[in-house]
């Protein structure tokens, strides 16, 4: 037998075909495990690169054994390779799962911010109502004062829940918000950023009546306004 005889792409199945059938063996790829796989695997690379270094390379595609140890070796690097992608296959899964699980606790919080919000916008204007015509005025003034102030810390509390999981969420995918969240991230300074001339102190702004005018003729220069003469 030539290895010209086996398919370009042996399965697993045609190469325990081959083995049986030409060597009267097989390997158990069901029971192997990966170190053993590997270490079987480097046994007969070293054996066939000693004898491809030899002379006994000249006759070594006649040698049953050398066949034996190639499909074997084909056998074993194929079942390693795909045991190899499935393990990634089984780490991806997992941790998409788990990036799931984090973004999942954030539209949960999502959905009680907005569940916050009806019953801050739809809900209590509602009971005010009904208080006030079947209790009282004073009574549903003072609901409004106690429950409407419980709802807006409920709402800022929550609010500030849901960034903190979706930066933790966005962490876990390599996102990088601690720019967003933090300006001195890059090491900008907040008090250093342009303001706007409107909120300058007015003692700091440029006087807006000065005249210019005669600046330039008195100085019997024809330079343009605002620059200074060289």
């Amino acid at each position: 037998m030539k290895l010209t005889d086996l398919p370009q792409t042996p399965s697993l199945k045609k190469l325990n075909q081959v083995t049986e059938s030409r060597f009267g063996f097989k390997l158990d790829y069901e029971s192997i495990t990966l170190p053993k796989a590997n270490a079987m695997r480097d046994k007969i690379l070293e054996t066939v690169t000693r004898i491809r270094k030899s002379s006994a390379i000249h006759t070594a595609e006649k040698n049953p054994k050398y066949l034996e140890m190639l499909i074997v070796y084909e056998g074993l690097s194929r079942w390693i390779d795909a045991h190899k992608v499935q393990r990634l296959n089984e780490d991806e899964v997992g941790t998409a799962a788990a990036i799931l699980a984090a973004k999942d606790m954030v539209d949960t919080t999502q959905d009680m911010i907005e569940k916050v919000g009806k019953m801050q916008n739809e809900q209590l204007p509602a009971l005010l109502d009904s208080i006030r015509d079947q209790i009282g005025s004073e009574q549903a003034d003072a609901f409004k004062n106690t429950v409407g102030q419980v709802l807006m810390t409920l709402s800022q509390q929550v609010s500030q829940a849901r960034e903190q999981l979706d930066a933790s969420a966005r962490a876990l995918t390599g996102e990088d918000t601690a720019v967003a969240q933090d300006p001195t991230a890059m090491g900008m300074d907040p008090n250093a950023m342009p303001q706007d001339p409107a909120a300058m102190n007015p003692a700091e702004q440029p006087p807006m009546d000065q005249d210019l005018s005669g600046s330039d003729a008195d100085a019997g220069g024809d330079a343009p306004l605002g620059r200074d003469r060289r």
